[in-house]
C-alpha cells in the first residue's frame, strides 16, 4: 500500500511539472466511454490525457471546482460516481468535485474546471 501512494505521489508531480496551465477559466474536456479504462487502475486513469489536463487546470486555478457532468441515466451516474472516486482517491477533496446530468453527448463525460467567482 505504501509503494501505491509513492507512485501516485510521484505521478502527481509529474502532472505538475509536464503539463503546462493555462490561465482560462471555466475549461472543460471530454472523456468518452472508449477512453475511460475498464480496470480503472490509478496509474491508468492519470494515463487519460484530459484528465490530466484538467487536473492541472484545476489546481492551477483559485477556488475552481471539478464538474464531472455525465450523459444522464443510471449507467452514467454511476460512471460519474466512479470518476469522482478515483478522483478522491488521488487526493482531490470531495467538496471540490460537482456531479451533475447532461453532458449533452452520448457516452461521454466532460470534466469542467469552474472558476467560482467571489463577490467583491
Amino acid at each position: 500500500m505504501k509503494n501505491l501512494y509513492l507512485r501516485l505521489s510521484i505521478v502527481l508531480v509529474a502532472l505538475l511539472v509536464f503539463v503546462p496551465a493555462s490561465a482560462q477559466e471555466d475549461f472543460e474536456v471530454p472523456i468518452s466511454r472508449s477512453e475511460w479504462p475498464l480496470d480503472a487502475a490509478p496509474e491508468t486513469v492519470l494515463a487519460i490525457p484530459q484528465l490530466k489536463i484538467a487536473l492541472k487546470q484545476w489546481m492551477a486555478a483559485e477556488n475552481a471546482i471539478l464538474i464531472i457532468r455525465y450523459p444522464g441515466g443510471d449507467v452514467g451516474n454511476q460512471w460519474a460516481v466512479e470518476v469522482r472516486n478515483r478522483l478522491v482517491s488521488f487526493g482531490v477533496e470531495s467538496k471540490h468535485i460537482e456531479i451533475q446530468p447532461g453532458s449533452g453527448i452520448e457516452d461521454t463525460l466532460l470534466i469542467i474546471v469552474y472558476e467560482q467567482r467571489i463577490a467583491s
